[in-house]
């Protein structure tokens, strides 16, 4: 019951990732707000749909971000929140670079798009 309070009145449509402070939030909630970036940091997303897991900088696919797992390739993507059900819904893969992959690079994108092959999207919303 909690949840779906907090849920309608500071989050609507937007999910926790998404979130910001604003001025005329209570309290409560700045402090709820202020732990969000340790609570990402410790918790694993199971994947369902996608669509409230991001894809860099949540920890879904192994037991760090993947921002932390290919940093070559985080510093250069363009779109760093997207969630992992936008970039899994076409092929070749939603994710585009600043930079051309090359060498280190192109070898690490290799080995992310082999982990992702497995990687089946659901009907189910994504949990913790």
């Amino acid at each position: 019951m909690w949840s779906q309070i907090l849920r309608n009145k500071y989050l609507h449509s937007k999910t926790l990732a998404q979130a910001t402070i604003r001025p005329t939030d209570s309290p409560f909630w700045k402090g709820l707000m202020r732990t969000k970036d340790m609570f990402f940091r410790r918790v694993k997303f199971l994947v369902g749909n996608g669509m409230s897991t991001r894809f860099w900088e949540d920890t879904w696919l192994g037991e760090t971000p993947l921002a932390l797992q290919y940093p070559t390739l985080y510093n250069i993507v363009q779109r760093k929140e997207d969630y992992v059900g936008i970039v899994l819904q076409t092929i070749p893969l939603n994710i585009q670079f600043r930079r051309t992959l090359v060498g280190e690079r192109w070898t690490a994108w290799l080995h992310l798009v082999r982990r992702l092959i497995e990687v089946r999207l659901s009907d189910m919303p994504d949990s913790t």
